[in-house]
C-alpha cells in the first residue's frame, strides 16, 4: 500500500535527524499530488511555518502551500475541545477544569495529555466538509523517540486505566485509528550516526505490534561519494600521492575523509535496511534556514517512500 493512501502518517526519530523537514516533505508531496493535506505539529512546536516562510497560528490552521495546512496541537486546548465538546459550554470548561483543585489533578493523569494530543489527530481525522473528509491526509511530525513510543501507547495505557467509561471508550476509538495499518502509517527518520542508528534500531524493536505500521525508513542529511568509482581510486590513489604536489596532497586527503563518511554512511544503510522496511536517503544541505525552495529540490528523495 502507497504511503500517501494512508489517512494518518506519523514522524520520529530521535531529536535532531531533522523530522520535522521529512514531515514537510511528506505533506508537500501529496500537496502537489492534489490531496488537502494538515500537518501537524505536537507539544505546542511551531517549526512548520518559518520553513514556508508563513506566519503561523498556533493550534488554528494556516494554509502554507496550496493545498497544505498546519497548526501546532497543545494538550491544554486539545483538552479544552474535548471537553467543550462534551459538555457544550466552554465556561463551565474553564470553572471546572482550569481551577486551582483540578487542573493539577488532570495534569497528573498518567498518559492523558498523550492521549488527548492524539485524540486531537483522531478528531481531525473524522472531521467533514461538505459530505467528504476534511483532509485527505494528516502528516504528525511526533516527538522524538522515546516520548513518541509513549504517545503511541497511551491509548493502550489509558484503557488499562480506566477498564470502562467514556475514557476507555475514546481511548479504544483512538486506539483502532492509530493500529490500523491500512489508515496510519509510521515513519522512523534517522542520521548516518551510531547514536541516532542505535535509538532508531531500539525504537523499532520497542514498538511491538506497531512494527507493521513502520511504512519506511529515512537516512537524512547523507552526502554523496565524493568521486563516481571509489574503488577505481583506491587503487590509483597511493599512485597519486606519488606524483601530487602539496595541494594535490592536500586535496587527496579530503578526498579521502569524503571516502570515509561515504563508507559510514553505507554501513548506516545497512543497518536500517537490516530492519526490513525500505530505506530512503534524503541528500545533505549545506544551509540549515531552510525554505520553500529548498524542500522542492529536496521533494525526489522522499518519491520513493
Amino acid at each position: 500500500m502507497k504511503l500517501l493512501d494512508r489517512r494518518v502518517v506519523l514522524v520520529t526519530g530521535k531529536g535532531g535527524v531533522g523530522k520535522t523537514t521529512i514531515s514537510a516533505l511528506i505533506a508537500l508531496r501529496a500537496a502537489r499530488a492534489g490531496k488537502r493535506v494538515l500537518l501537524c505539529e505536537t507539544s505546542g512546536v511551531t517549526q512548520v511555518p518559518a520553513l514556508f516562510r508563513v506566519a503561523g497560528r498556533g493550534y488554528d490552521p494556516v494554509e502554507v502551500a496550496p493545498r497544505l495546512h498546519t497548526l501546532s496541537i497543545t494538550s491544554e486546548a486539545a483538552i479544552e475541545d474535548y471537553v467543550v465538546m462534551q459538555l457544550h459550554f466552554r465556561r463551565l470548561y474553564k470553572l471546572v477544569f482550569r481551577n486551582r483543585v483540578v487542573g493539577p489533578f488532570i495534569d497528573a493523569v498518567p498518559g492523558l495529555h498523550d492521549l488527548i494530543q492524539l485524540g486531537k489527530v483522531f478528531d481531525l481525522e473524522r472531521t467533514q466538509l461538505g459530505g467528504r473528509p476534511a483532509w485527505d491526509l494528516i502528516v504528525v511530525d511526533a516527538p522524538a523517540t522515546g516520548h513518541g513510543l509513549t504517545m503511541l501507547a497511551s491509548p493502550r495505557a489509558m484503557m488499562e486505566l480506566t477498564i470502562a467509561g467514556p475514557f476507555h471508550d475514546n481511548a479504544r476509538d483512538i486506539a483502532a485509528l492509530f493500529e490500523d495499518h491500512a489508515r496510519t502509517a509510521l515513519v522512523l527518520v534517522s542520521l548516518p550516526e551510531d547514536m541516532p542508528l542505535k535509538e532508531t534500531e531500539e525504537l523499532y524493536q520497542r514498538l511491538g505490534p506497531l512494527r507493521e505500521a513502520v511504512h519506511g525508513l529515512v537516512l537524512n542529511e547523507v552526502h554523496p561519494a565524493p568521486v563516481p568509482d571509489p574503488a577505481l581510486y583506491r587503487t590509483l590513489a597511493p599512485t597519486l600521492r606519488e606524483r601530487a604536489d602539496e595541494a594535490g596532497r592536500e586535496a587527496l586527503a579530503i578526498a579521502d575523509a569524503a571516502l570515509l563518511r561515504t563508507g559510514r554512511q553505507d554501513d548506516a544503510r545497512r543497518r536500517l535496511q537490516a530492519l526490513g522496511p525500505k530505506v530512503v536517503d534524503v541528500p545533505f544541505l549545506y544551509r540549515r534556514d531552510l525554505g520553500p525552495t529548498d524542500l522542492s529540490g529536496l521533494l525526489p528523495a522522499v518519491e520513493a517512500l
